[in-house]
């Protein structure tokens, strides 16, 4: 059960590096998922661990002095549900997202085919900020190596 959960991990990373514009497609993700073998139920438990890593403790954007409110557009209210809006609130006020990550979140959440409840929006959320968690880890590490005898 571990390892199909650490396998999906694994697939969600490759995936991120691979294609970051089609990454944050939960629904085109779950088919990979799908049609690389692993069952709902699997899928389900990977994206619940990532949601509680990514999602849970007070993050780095936590402040006192940074106001947590932000105005929807009628079109944003009309496709994230009071619940999904209320949890993106939560999360602002943990820390967790910062206003330029609820800005993304909410814009992938309006590419969404169906208005998005709070399970949707958990799941763009964790894949948001796995992907900001995972893109500011690799553009620290230098593109290429510079020898003596030129790049490598």
């Amino acid at each position: 059960m571990r390892d199909k959960t650490l396998d999906i991990l694994g697939f969600l990373s490759q995936s991120l590096l691979r294609e970051r514009d089609l990454f944050y497609d939960a629904e085109e993700i779950w088919k990979e998922l799908t049609e690389n073998g692993y069952s709902e139920e699997e899928i389900e438990r990977a994206i619940g661990y990532l949601e509680r890593a990514t999602l849970t403790l007070p993050g780095a954007f936590w402040s006192e002095d940074i106001p947590v409110h932000r105005s929807y557009t009628k079109k944003e209210m009309h496709h994230l549900t009071p619940k999904a809006r209320g949890f993106l609130w939560m999360l602002k006020c943990k820390g967790v997202i910062d206003h330029c990550l609820e800005d993304e979140i909410v814009h992938k959440a309006m590419n969404l085919s169906e208005p998005a409840g709070v399970r949707e929006i958990k799941t763009v959320a964790a894949l948001t900020v796995f992907g900001y968690e995972h893109k500011t880890q690799v553009v620290d590490r230098p593109l290429y190596h510079v020898a003596e005898s030129g790049l490598h």
